[in-house]
């Protein structure tokens, strides 16, 4: 009975499905009747390359349709006249025409019939192209837990339990992911330390000195609420628990007060569920968005217009809550774009745009898309977003760059799906990618969104169908080399014009997910991978310690064996990601002195590790953490 009624759901489904086809398929139609044939130009305009899709389908669809119809009408007619040769040929016609209807009623078989995919990456395997940034340059650390959110979550059956609340994700969970990345970041197992040292990292490259974080400097905290404009809570936007996590860090860890921070997407809506559970923890931050009440700013815009598109056909003020700020942290969310292929750190800044004397609570970035990769194909076209990227108001000012992978969206809209390809295996994607190179970080996104596209087929093919157009623009991004011939990126104006904003590579493959640091071949990303889960099962029942001096240490620490433990004790030493990288033996002397060697006794890349005492006589274990630092 069950199956049924499910498959009586399924022909339902079915039914409107075809229906809402035909109804989409008839308006675009007419819609781009009446708006091109007048004036041919407009079929250039993003709302028309939008709507082309949809009419070709439809139109395929009739054809096909009605092809099949007169075809195998016409070899009924033959055979019953014994014109057996005529009659065949019409039915092979009607076969053909009949199996292109049944292959354009899918919207992934569409997508792939109109753009042709190759699902071959646009750039070569660990082939760095510009000049990585950042303290450790070039690195992206990723953290993934399993535990992060609700597994058991279905969006399309939760009533009013939405995606964000605390049952569907564990804030504890979420802050430890956080801590352990920006320590694994800056290769100190000292979070106070470990935010220290990304600010004078930041300030130190940006002739500030080499001075850390001074009381009173402003923060302001770029997220991404695209849906709460224009949806209700079933699309995901950033998570709320990682907006307290990031909170607690910089007014915890790294001494920031509440009242120099301004946190918020600048022309969308902070909404109930984010005053809830993130205002009511942190009162004193300032909130922006497009509207203000309710406790939040409405968002000021800038007096001048201090972004000027390098192609010059566009200018736009910035949030005054940017200018004011001395550093400013871009947390987008980990999402595909139907017409930007990703929507990651540059695209974030879309929702910082605003043209001078239009009115926050009406903001309309429409204007900016015809740049955007899903729009202007091809390579070395101009592409605003490294303006966005590179500009001293957004990107000139970032201090830090966080992804927002705990949950992640399909389509700008962001409907919450669970991801096929490793290491999610079909669950929901539970991560957290920092880093201080924007285009790095990016790049490492893009591996990740590309790969997940070509697991599972149900997905929007944006980062395939759109991938020459977005290495262009991170290639741009990257080196001058790759700008347009007619376009010097300038966003300021000033004559000033770009320098490398951050290294572009492709990963080794979807398995191993090396990039040239990693791999010791070339100066371009180094991935720190770390799965909390599988890390947490290595110390279960460890007492934890520390017994490594000095600690950090650049060329070498002493573990001191403990005096309970036999002198046989062994001492292993694991990389983040739970993988064991050396092995040793105290053999009757009381101290192992480690240079920071795998087994090999090849050096190791600065960062954190753990290391694990482990006496099998006594059955007695010792666990603790020590750092390589820069060496």
């Amino acid at each position: 009975m069950a199956n049924i009624m499910k498959n009586q759901q399924d022909h339902k489904k079915r039914k409107s499905s075809i229906f809402f086809l035909i109804l989409i398929g008839i308006a675009s139609t007419i819609w781009f009747l009446i708006r091109v044939i007048p004036k041919p130009s407009r079929a250039a305009y993003p709302c028309m390359r939008a709507a082309a899709p949809f009419m070709s389908a439809f139109i395929i669809y009739l054809l096909s349709f009605g092809t099949t119809v007169f075809t195998f009408k016409k070899f009924k007619q033959n055979f019953a006249k014994s014109k057996y040769l005529s009659g065949s040929v019409f039915l092979v016609v009607a076969i053909l025409s009949f199996s292109i209807y049944l292959f354009q009623d899918s919207k992934e078989s569409i997508a792939r019939t109109f753009i042709g995919l190759d699902d071959t990456f646009p750039v070569p395997s660990n082939e760095p192209v510009g000049e990585a940034k950042g303290l450790f340059p070039g690195r992206v650390v990723w953290v993934y837990d399993q535990d992060a959110t609700n597994e058991e979550y279905d969006p399309g059956s939760a009533g009013n339990d939405w995606w964000y609340s605390h049952n569907n994700v564990d804030q504890d969970v979420v802050e430890q992911m956080l801590s352990t990345a920006v320590m694994q970041y800056a290769g100190n197992d000292d979070i106070s330390k470990a935010w220290e040292a990304i600010f004078k990292s930041f300030n130190s490259s940006h002739g500030r000195g080499e001075n850390g974080y001074t009381a009173g400097e402003k923060i302001a905290v770029k997220i991404n609420l695209t849906n709460q404009c224009c949806s209700s809570s079933e699309r995901m936007d950033a998570t709320p628990q990682l907006l307290n996590a990031l909170l607690h860090e910089l007014t915890v860890n790294a001494g920031v007060q509440e009242s120099d921070i301004t946190l918020g997407d600048p022309y969308r809506d902070f909404r109930a569920e984010y005053v809830n559970i993130v205002m009511s923890e942190f009162p004193d931050v300032n909130y922006v968005d497009g509207k203000g009440g309710n406790g939040v700013i409405q968002t000021i815009p800038s007096e001048n217009e201090v972004l000027v598109f390098s192609d010059k056909e566009i200018k736009s003020t910035l949030p005054q809550c940017y200018l004011d700020a001395s550093y400013l942290i871009n947390m987008p969310c980990l999402k595909t774009h139907n017409a930007g292929g990703i929507t990651i750190i540059a695209k974030n800044h879309m929702g910082s745009f605003l043209e001078k004397g239009s009115d926050p609570r009406s903001q309309y970035a429409q204007a900016m898309h015809y740049s955007l990769p899903g729009i202007t194909t091809g390579q070395k076209k101009y592409r605003h977003l490294v303006d966005f990227m590179g500009h001293e108001q957004t990107g000139g000012k970032g201090l830090l760059y966080i992804v927002d992978g705990i949950w992640a969206g399909e389509d700008w809209s962001g409907w919450i799906k669970k991801f096929k390809s490793e290491p999610f295996n079909n669950d929901y994607p539970n991560s957290i990618l920092i880093g201080q190179d924007p285009v790095a970080l990016e790049s490492v996104c893009f591996d990740i969104l590309f790969e997940e596209c070509l697991s599972d087929e149900t997905k929007e093919t944006y980062p395939i169908s759109f991938k020459n157009e977005v290495a262009d623009y991170l290639l741009q991004c990257a080196s001058a080399d790759y700008w347009p011939d007619n376009i010097s990126y300038d966003p300021e104006d000033d004559s000033s014009l770009l320098e490398s904003l951050g290294v572009f590579e492709h990963w080794n493959n979807a398995s191993d997910k090396k990039y040239s640091r990693n791999l010791g071949i070339g100066d371009g990303i180094e991935l720190i991978y770390i799965d909390l889960a599988e890390l947490a099962i290595n110390t279960v029942g460890a007492e934890q310690v520390n017994l490594a001096a000095p600690n950090p240490f650049s060329s070498y620490t002493t573990f001191t064996l403990p005096k309970d433990l036999s002198p046989n004790t062994k001492l292993a030493v694991y990389d983040l990601s739970g993988s064991m990288v050396n092995l040793m033996t105290y053999d009757g002397s009381g101290n192992i002195m480690w240079y920071g060697d795998d087994s090999q006794g090849r050096l190791l890349i600065p960062g954190l590790y753990i290391y694990i005492i482990s006496d099998k006589i006594k059955n007695i274990l010792y666990s603790g953490k020590v750092s390589i630092s820069n060496r």
